[in-house]
């Protein structure tokens, strides 16, 4: 058996739950073989994610870049579900990353904004090496206030929650069959400024 081929089969993982601050942690990665680091780089991870964000709602849901931000549009108008800074990038001997904070949008509670954040992580891990999406920090307009109650909890688990772990275990699947078949390219996936991506 080829490192390739032992991780073809890779189911996702993922890990998510409510702090106690009530603001929001999730987490959804996969192992890839080795082989894969040189088409991974943190900016690749970001624009790919983005352009699959839009497909794969039918562009309900649209990244546009636009003074220095990105948002994610309802319906490509410039109703903003949410909106980022960055990304910002980091990078060490085993690790890298892109960070986008999250300033604010519809689906932020209006006192917390500039606290979540959307990360793009590379992880060289024993013979593979691990991608994740992480979100943290972020605190849902669904949950309200400090001490959202149960049927709040229920809401955002049902709806916000489960559509974006959906969203983005799909898209790490179609990052990993990307590159398993040759068809994954690494260049810049770039929109026009206050533009959807392509």
């Amino acid at each position: 058996m080829t490192a390739a081929s032992r991780f073809l089969p890779k189911k996702i993982a993922s890990s998510d739950f409510i702090r106690e601050d009530h603001s929001v942690f999730s987490r959804q990665w996969i192992e890839l073989p080795h082989a894969d680091l040189p088409l991974l780089t943190p900016a690749f991870l970001v624009e790919s994610y983005l352009c699959y964000l839009r497909k794969s709602t039918l562009s309900i849901i649209r990244p546009v870049r636009s003074g220095g931000k990105t948002i994610f549009a309802l319906f490509g108008s410039f109703l903003p579900l949410l909106i980022f800074s960055g990304p910002e990038f980091s990078e060490d001997d085993h690790a890298q990353s892109a960070i986008l904070r999250i300033n604010g949008g519809l689906l932020v509670q209006r006192n917390e904004c500039g606290k979540g954040m959307l990360s793009f992580k590379i992880e060289v891990v024993g013979e593979g090496v691990k991608v994740a999406v992480e979100v943290s920090d972020y605190c849902p307009l669904l949950l309200g206030r400090a001490k959202p109650s149960k049927l709040r909890k229920w809401l955002y688990r049902c709806t916000q929650a489960l559509l974006h772990r959906k969203i983005t275990s799909r898209f790490l699947y179609y990052l990993h069959s990307q590159l398993e078949s040759g068809k994954s390219r690494r260049g810049s996936l770039t929109g026009k400024r206050g533009q959807p991506l392509a």
